[in-house]
């Protein structure tokens, strides 16, 4: 299997489901909190997340195959602090894409060695493979929660109601 090709295609269509799912959620509905059982994060939060994961975790840990020193601590990983009261979405929309184009333009340096190759990440002694599988994964995870938030919003909203 031709990893670079793989991924090269998962990613960008992995970005592109996420961005997708944001969509379907109305705007008015992206900056409430969501209904119980849902969730604790809104869209925004969401996407903030995203983008903040990828441009501070998962970008420079590829780039640790590349010869890049990984140098984020944990004590300058604040996502929390960082959000604060909230943001914008479309800007964080386009972050988002942005750093995933990054991604995107750095899979053809790699080749069938450095994919199978171990390095200390931030999880601990991974492969390339693990990094970017983690970025796949990572990328489904968020677009399954924003998903449940477009279609069983309404749903959750009436079951709570019914409980009154």
């Amino acid at each position: 299997m031709d990893l670079t090709q793989w991924f090269s295609t998962h990613l960008d269509t992995s970005a592109e489901g996420f961005l997708w799912a944001v969509d379907q959620v109305s705007p008015e509905r992206r900056l409430l909190t969501p209904p119980t059982g849902l969730g604790e994060w809104n869209v925004a939060r969401h996407v903030f997340h995203m983008l903040y994961y990828e441009q501070l975790i998962a970008l420079p840990s590829m780039k640790i195959w590349l010869g890049e020193p990984f140098t984020l601590t944990e004590e300058e990983y604040d996502e929390d602090a960082a959000w604060g009261n909230g943001k914008e979405i479309e800007p964080m929309l386009a972050g988002f894409r942005a750093v995933r184009a990054e991604q995107l333009v750095l899979l053809p340096n790699f080749n069938e060695q450095l994919w199978e190759e171990t390095r200390s990440a931030v999880w601990g002694d991974v492969t390339l493979k693990w990094v970017v599988t983690k970025t796949f994964q990572h990328t489904n995870e968020h677009t399954h929660d924003v998903l449940r938030l477009a279609l069983f919003w309404d749903m959750y909203l009436l079951s709570a109601q019914n409980e009154d």
